[in-house]
């Protein structure tokens, strides 16, 4: 009996401990230079960039940067990061962010131009490795239609349409279904397997992803069987996914 009390006053224990660590985090509403804020920072003069982040339990916080040194009276202010919730997430989150800004811009021009592969335009030169470890290149293709669907995780839209994508794979088996994505083969796995993406996916793939310029996620390619680009479009949508379809059949008819 003696042992029983015992066991309970430690399960008691245990159980306001977690209750305690769930009263002290909260969830900030923004996040600006790395650091958490209740409410709107009064942020310094300088180019700002703004956007929305989510962690896994689908909360979410506005991230707005500058590029200027916050002062020490702002970061007075600050949520410390272990009364965060989730804080680590939304950290990753940014630097994933960040890390997709780069590649994507990595080839934009001062003047917003940037190279991505156009219609009528032969398909550039590619030598890329699956999550499997193979190696595929253009003469991997030759011959062959080939798509190339080009996303991240962190695209909605990119993962919502995973699904309907892999029956283009089922109706049309003579076509060589590819996607692309920086990450690596664990996390591409981890994702594509989730949504039931059949395709053969390429993985840290980062020279593609500065095809990605300033249009944003996914990007979509199509290829005919003379390894001429035969249509590309960014975005995704009922319409535009009709159109790719119709696009590849057409190639693969010929």
């Amino acid at each position: 009996m003696k042992h029983l009390f015992t066991l309970l006053l430690i399960a008691c224990s245990l159980t306001a401990t977690a209750q305690e660590e769930r009263i002290d985090t909260v969830i900030p509403k923004f996040l600006s230079n790395g650091y958490f804020f209740r409410e709107m920072p009064k942020l310094p003069d300088g180019e700002k960039s703004i956007m929305r982040l989510k962690d896994k339990e689908g909360n979410s916080l506005v991230v707005i940067n500058v590029d200027a040194t916050l002062p020490k009276s702002l970061i007075r202010q600050a949520i410390p990061r272990e009364q965060v919730h989730n804080a680590d997430q939304f950290l990753n989150g940014l630097n994933m962010m960040h890390e997709m800004g780069e590649l994507t811009r990595a080839n934009v021009k001062a003047d917003g131009t940037f190279y991505s592969p156009k219609a009528g335009e032969p398909f550039p030169q590619f030598n890329e490795k699956d999550m499997d470890g193979r190696t595929w290149t253009n003469d991997s293709i030759r011959g062959r239609v080939m798509v190339l669907n080009l996303w991240y995780s962190g695209c909605g839209p990119c993962r919502a349409e995973m699904p309907e994508l892999s029956t283009w794979k089922e109706q049309l088996p003579n076509v060589m279904f590819f996607s692309a994505t920086y990450h690596d083969a664990e996390l591409a796995k981890r994702i594509t397997d989730k949504h039931h993406f059949t395709w053969t996916h390429l993985v840290e793939a980062k020279d593609m992803m500065s095809w990605i310029g300033t249009e944003g996620f996914p990007f979509t390619v199509v290829v005919d069987k003379q390894g001429i680009v035969r249509y590309a479009v960014h975005g995704t949508s009922e319409d535009k996914r009709a159109e790719l379809l119709a696009k590849i059949k057409e190639a693969d008819a010929e």
